[in-house]
This record gives C-alpha cells, sequence and structure tokens, in this order.
C-alpha cells in the first residue's frame, strides 16, 4: 500500500502542473501583425499610397486584437495592439496628407533615374533634337532661336570659353557652343563642351556653377522676375547637368536652381513649337 501512494501523489503533482502551463496567456497573432504592418508604414511614407495600404491593414487587425483580447481571457497583448493602431492611424493620416505630392515624387524620382542613366540626346523629331544636332555640328558659334537670344548666346559663348580655359588646361580641338531659347515659358540656355568628361571633379563643379551664374547675368532683362529659366550642360555625348529655376530680380542675386538632374521632359517644354517663334513676332 504504501508503494502506491506515492504514484498517486506525484500523477496529482503533474496534472496540476499541466493546469498552470495551459492557463498562461497566449499572445494575439492579430495584435502581432498589427504592429507589424505598423512599423512597416513608417519608412514607407516616403511612398504615400504604400503607407497608406499598411496603415489600414494594422488598424484592421489591431482592433481586431482589441475585441477578441476582450472577449478572451486567456489573449495577451492589448499593449501591441494599441501600438500597432496608434502607427497604422498616424502613417494613414500622414500619408492621405501627402497624396498631392505623388506626382512632385514621381517627377523627381524620374529626373534621379535619369540621371544614373545619363541621357544621351532627346527625343527624336523633335525641336530639341533639332537644335542638339545643330550644336553638335557647329564650329563654336553661337545660336538662338531669336535676335534677341542670338545676342545672348553670343555673349554666353565669348566668356565661358574664356572661363573654360581658366577651369581647364588640357588640349581641346573644338571650344564651349552655346545655344539660346527664349519662348512665353521662360529662357533655356544650351552649352556644349566637347571635352568635358576630361575635366577633373573640381574644374567640372567650377564649370557647372558658372554656366548657370553667367547664363543668367548675360540674359538678365530678357526674362521676367518669376519666369522659368533652365541651364543644359553636355559634352558631345550626353548631358551631364540641367539646372532649372526662375528669373531673379537682378543680376546680384541669382539663387542656386530649384532642381538639378537630367529631365528632358522638363527641357523640353521650352521648345514647344506652338510658342518657339512667339517672341519674334512680338518684335517685329
Amino acid at each position: 500500500m504504501s508503494s502506491v501512494t506515492p504514484k498517486r501523489s506525484d500523477r496529482s503533482r503533474g496534472d496540476t502542473s499541466a493546469e498552470e502551463l495551459t492557463n498562461e496567456p497566449l499572445p494575439s497573432i492579430a495584435a502581432g501583425i498589427s504592429w507589424m504592418f505598423g512599423v512597416m508604414s513608417i519608412p514607407l511614407l516616403l511612398v504615400p499610397p504604400s503607407a497608406i495600404g499598411t496603415g489600414l491593414v494594422a488598424i484592421v487587425f489591431g482592433h481586431a486584437a482589441k475585441f477578441s483580447i476582450k472577449r478572451r481571457a486567456e489573449l495577451s497583448g492589448a499593449t501591441t495592439a494599441t501600438n500597432g493602431l496608434i502607427m497604422g492611424y498616424l502613417c494613414l493620416l500622414v500619408g492621405l496628407a501627402l497624396l498631392p505630392s505623388i506626382h512632385m515624387q514621381s517627377t523627381l524620382t524620374r529626373g534621379i533615374w535619369q540621371s544614373f542613366r545619363a541621357v544621351p540626346q532627346a527625343s527624336p523629331d523633335t525641336n530639341l533634337a533639332k537644335v542638339e544636332a545643330k550644336l553638335l555640328a557647329g564650329a563654336n558659334t553661337p545660336m538662338g532661336n531669336n535676335e534677341k537670344a542670338q545676342k545672348i548666346s553670343a555673349a554666353l559663348n565669348e566668356k565661358l570659353n574664356e572661363l573654360r580655359h581658366e577651369a581647364f588646361d588640357g588640349p581641346s580641338s573644338r571650344g564651349v557652343s552655346t545655344f539660346c531659347q527664349t519662348t512665353p515659358q521662360g529662357t533655356c540656355v544650351l552649352v556644349l563642351i566637347p571635352d568635358f568628361a576630361d575635366f577633373g571633379h573640381d574644374a567640372r563643379e567650377a564649370m557647372l556653377n558658372l554656366c548657370w551664374k553667367q547664363s543668367q547675368e548675360i540674359a538678365f532683362g530678357t526674362p521676367m522676375p518669376g519666369d522659368e529659366f533652365a541651364v543644359a550642360v553636355r559634352d558631345r555625348v550626353r548631358y551631364l547637368a540641367m539646372d532649372f529655376g526662375r528669373a531673379t530680380l537682378s543680376p546680384d542675386r541669382i539663387a542656386h536652381p530649384d532642381a538639378s538632374f537630367v529631365d528632358m521632359d522638363l527641357l523640353e517644354g521650352f521648345f514647344d513649337p506652338q510658342a518657339k517663334n512667339s517672341k519674334e513676332d512680338d518684335a517685329e
């Protein structure tokens, strides 16, 4: 009899331990999903539609977790669900507020991507492509779409060739060539530096800054303050820089460009065929 009693006692203790294990609270899977998607929504704010989607998922699972935890005492994770709901709602609201900027972001992204691709030329059969062909075939000749633009181009051409020799001492078979386009939209300057790829980094940056500054100083008075202004610099193969900004009130207040990346769509806008000769007609 004495040998049987301990066995019953051991079995009883084993049953008690099992009951204690089953009574421990279980983590809510829905709460974990809500928290995970809430965290994911934060970096996705750079892409508002994605942040809105992940924020909604965090909200749905957060509320589902709260409801389950309230009805089932064995579930835990109320704090996790709350955190997921907070992040989900915040990212949803911020994402909705950022939706109007999607077009701007897509333009910027496209421009940066095209910069890495080093866009070599304009779209075929466009006015810009025809101007590029003349620029590449010219013998250091300043060009423009009207008399005023040609004067700007001639003055800029002389100045940039002088600065080019100061910035780069290497040999060059051809100097800088320029083309100026004036339209009601604004003023665009194309600068061809055939040996630009041979410039060192510092010389290249200095030359780009000089092209932007000198173009506006020489063109001052042609574009009205607030008109669009663009300066595109290329070698014989590809564009190296495109700077877009607004004409300023005076040549000594030239600001940094609003955008600096290769975007052919923005550049081609200055060569709209309907606006090309409008200033010539006004002059007549």
